[in-house]
């Protein structure tokens, strides 16, 4: 169920709401220009917004609100949940589960990894369970079993998973398929040389989810039209319920395949290679854009009347619904529109007879801009860490019209700096850090004083050849080590090979150097230039050849590049954690970063093309950053970044 507003641009309205202590996600956004007051952010703090009113044409916005559910109190809470099904859902479900632990609730709950099949089969046909977790939609079959025995099933969507078809880390020919090779290599194909004559001509060993669970199910029906058959008539096949079964048996053979949901995949990304389908790997973008064959629902499902008889049920599904999406990007999987959690909290909320407000929250919303007609061209330098990034958002800009040039030199943050601050060459400057009080120094001398828009954050990637099978995970102080002075592996743990340590790392220029030597050796180069067969580069591209290259190599640069280069890369988790949506955004990983481009308001004002594309980049980078391998800034930044173009760029 959709509920739409008309929001005024360039106001930040109340805070979203919050239910059980988590935020939901942020409005889906549809704009028109219209003449309007504006309310300009002066000023902002938590408690307190100091604004000015002027009269402009902007943008409405129209909005797609996040509802919230009446808050749930977890110390309040008694009594037990039992819940049962997929194996997929299981660890989203253990997530929510942990959190309602955290934060108060004393009960018991229950959740049993048996597939969707089995535990739908719990829920309407034995009555056993309060929830049934699945990872496809309820049959007719099963609602009339539901039915049966006075249950009517109410579907609550939670996420989203990308189905994961993974082969062992030691797979050397496989990192692309297509879906007619899917269908070969699960049904027909005897031998890898069957698909691809150029592959091995040996065995295809096979493991797959049981017949009871919703992966096995929606596999079925993605690539065999819902024909079982020739997926269980196939030679050297395993199934099981349990996904840890099945990692261990892909794993321990180059020549097995398998599936699983992308959580499992994420939890063993250093025993397993995932594949490609026809060139696109799961990711946030390609799984809500479709690109991703293999994307799909996630469900929890309960009853009006089991929720009005157990009060801790109602609060659990609600407690799910408020803070899904609080833990579900670091459990592996992606969010569920703000219009499916919207339906889900609706049908609570139905269920429960009580009504809900919308929470709501629009950011600052800038003058709409018109790429088809900005004249001129825009020259900006810097960052090898934002340039993805900038790139991503001028072919944005060309794609809907924009005919002139935009030059983005990859050269570094500090070199993107200097050009800018110094020689005046350039209009905007990336940068992968904070500009300094020197930098600053150097633009005011030459007439200019920087202005910070952030646009994003990256979470610096320590990385590995995919041939390494010793080094997983690190704590902060082995990767100082590992970075300075120690000389062999054996030197950072005994237990790894007493081979020398070949290390790549960005030049001094680049702004991801400036930010490790920060992080790592408290703004002390010393120690890291000092080190033993060190190869530095501006080139990210350079990096990841040389690490590729070793099983003892290692080196660093924006997640983007481990991203584009997983097939040949493992990236690896500091003190147990690989960044993330979540993690970066919690601060659980260590090594998480803003991202900037810099401009200046005499440049904007005299040359409206620099001024038409800030706008532009701030307005839609949040479209393309996931799809490049970085991570959303939060609303905040990307207001205040925005009340910065306002307060730069003098009103028509």
């Amino acid at each position: 169920m959709r509920f739409k507003l008309l929001a005024l641009s360039a106001l930040i309205i109340a805070l979203l709401v919050a239910c059980g202590g988590a935020a939901d996600t942020e409005p889906e956004v549809i704009t028109e220009t219209v003449q309007v007051e504006v309310t300009r952010v002066v000023t902002e703090t938590q408690t307190e917004t100091v604004v000015e009113t002027v009269t402009e044409t902007e943008t409405v916005v129209e909005t797609v609100e996040v509802l919230a559910l009446p808050a749930v109190d977890p110390l309040a809470v008694e009594g037990d949940v039992v819940s049962a099904g997929s194996s997929t859902v299981f660890p989203l479900a253990e997530a929510v589960a942990e959190l309602f632990r955290n934060e108060g609730y004393a009960g018991n709950i229950t959740i049993d990894s048996i597939g969707s099949g089995a535990g739908l089969e719990r829920f309407c046909v034995a009555g056993e369970t309060d929830v049934a977790n699945a990872s496809r939609p309820i049959n007719e079959e099963e609602i009339a079993s539901c039915e049966a025995i006075g249950r009517t099933p109410i579907e609550f969507r939670v996420g989203t998973d990308a189905l994961a078809i993974t082969v062992s880390a030691e797979n050397d020919f496989v990192t692309d398929v297509t879906l007619e090779e899917v269908a070969l290599i699960f049904s027909t194909a005897e031998t890898w040389a069957d698909v691809r004559p150029e592959w091995p001509a040996e065995p295809i060993q096979r493991f797959i989810p049981g017949t009871d669970s919703g992966t096995f199910d929606y596999f079925v029906e993605e690539i065999f039209d819902e024909d079982e058959a020739p997926i269980l008539a196939a030679a050297n096949l395993q199934l099981s319920e349990d996904d840890n079964v099945l990692v261990q048996g892909i794993e321990g053979s180059p020549y097995a395949v398998g599936f699983f949901g992308y959580a499992y995949y994420q939890e063993n990304a250093d025993l397993l290679h995932i594949l490609s389908i026809e060139g696109v790997v799961p990711s946030g973008a390609s799984v809500e854009d479709g690109s991703y064959a293999l994307a799909r629902p996630l469900f929890i499902y309960s009853d009006a009347t089991i929720m009005q008889e157990k009060p801790q049920v109602a609060a659990y599904v609600n407690f799910f619904l408020s803070n899904v999406n609080e833990v579900i990007g670091e459990v592996g999987y992606f969010p569920a529109s703000t219009a499916a959690i919207n339906a889900a909290k609706q049908a609570w909320a139905d269920a429960q007879n009580v009504a809900i407000d919308a929470g709501q929250t629009a950011g600052v919303t800038l003058p709409a801009v018109d790429p088809l007609a900005v004249e001129g061209d825009v020259v900006s330098a810097g960052s090898s860490t934002v340039f993805p990034l900038a790139e991503a958002v001028a072919e944005l800009f060309r794609n809907e019209g924009y005919a002139g040039n935009i030059t983005i030199d990859s050269i570094g943050s500090g070199a993107g700096l200097e050009r800018f601050c110094v020689a005046g060459e350039t209009d905007v400057a990336n940068a992968s850090r904070p500009i300094n009080e020197e930098e600053i120094a150097s633009c005011e001398a030459i007439g200019r004083t920087p202005i910070e828009f952030r646009v994003g954050t990256d979470a610096l990637a320590i990385t590995v050849s995919a041939e390494n099978d010793f080094v997983t995970d690190v704590t902060l102080e082995e990767v100082a080590l590992i970075f300075s002075t120690a000389e062999t592996w054996a030197d950072v743990r005994p237990e790894w090979p007493a081979e020398p340590i070949q290390r790549f790392i960005p030049g001094t220029d680049s702004g991801t150097f400036d930010y490790f030597v920060e992080e790592i050796f408290d703004e002390d180069e010393a120690p890291i230039l000092a080190a033993a067969n060190l190869q530095l580069s501006e080139d990210d591209n350079v990096l990841v050849q040389g690490i590729e290259g070793s099983p003892y190599a290692v080196g660093f640069f924006g997640y983007a590049y481990y991203q584009e280069n997983a097939d040949l890369l493992h990236i690896l988790s500091i003190e147990g954690v690989v960044p993330s949506g979540a993690s970066v955004e919690d601060g659980s990983y260590a090594l998480a970063r803003p991202l900037f481009i810099y401009s200046d308001a005499t440049i904007m004002q005299e040359k409206p093309q620099v001024a038409a594309y800030v706008n532009f980049f701030l307005s839609n980078v949040n479209e393309v950053i996931v799809e490049v391998g970085y991570f959303p800034a939060s609303t905040a930044a990307i207001n205040q970044a925005k009340v910065n173009w306002l307060n730069a760029v003098p009103s028509p």
